[in-house]
């Protein structure tokens, strides 16, 4: 093999290695930064989770007198949310008319809605899934 070949050879084989090494290091970047921006949910105003229904003041003024009702029957109160607040509810404290509590191993979260009193007074709602019938 003659000398200038071989040289070019091995020029070239560092080149291919440089861009790989780029083109991974590419693919971790965008790997490790692709779920920050792929997150729907972040920024919703009511979430259910697991085992547990997360509501989130994301307007600019406090709430007042929050309740949150859960699939028609089931309530949950709080007296007060600020803004950017996260009120986390556990779907065991939800809780009837009758003092029955809902049960998630029994039943599902069909229909949450939120309602509250903003500070200049006006009424808040907000509903998830089927949200309440009235």
């Amino acid at each position: 093999m003659q000398p200038d070949r071989a040289a070019g050879m091995i020029v070239g084989r560092m080149r291919l290695s440089r861009y790989v090494l780029l083109l991974g290091l590419v693919v971790v970047v965008a790997a490790s930064l692709l779920p920050r921006f792929c997150r729907s949910d972040e920024r919703r105003a009511i979430r259910v989770e697991e085992s547990k229904v997360v509501v989130t003041n994301l307007t600019g003024t406090a709430w007042s007198d929050v309740t949150v009702w859960l699939n028609d029957y089931y309530r949950a109160q709080a007296p007060k949310l600020a803004p950017e607040q996260r009120l986390e509810v556990p779907l065991d404290v939800f809780v009837a008319g009758w003092g029955q509590r809902f049960d998630p191993h029994r039943y599902a979260a069909v229909g949450i809605e939120v309602t509250a009193r903003g500070a200049d007074g006006t009424s808040v709602a907000f509903t998830w899934g089927s949200g309440r019938r009235r």
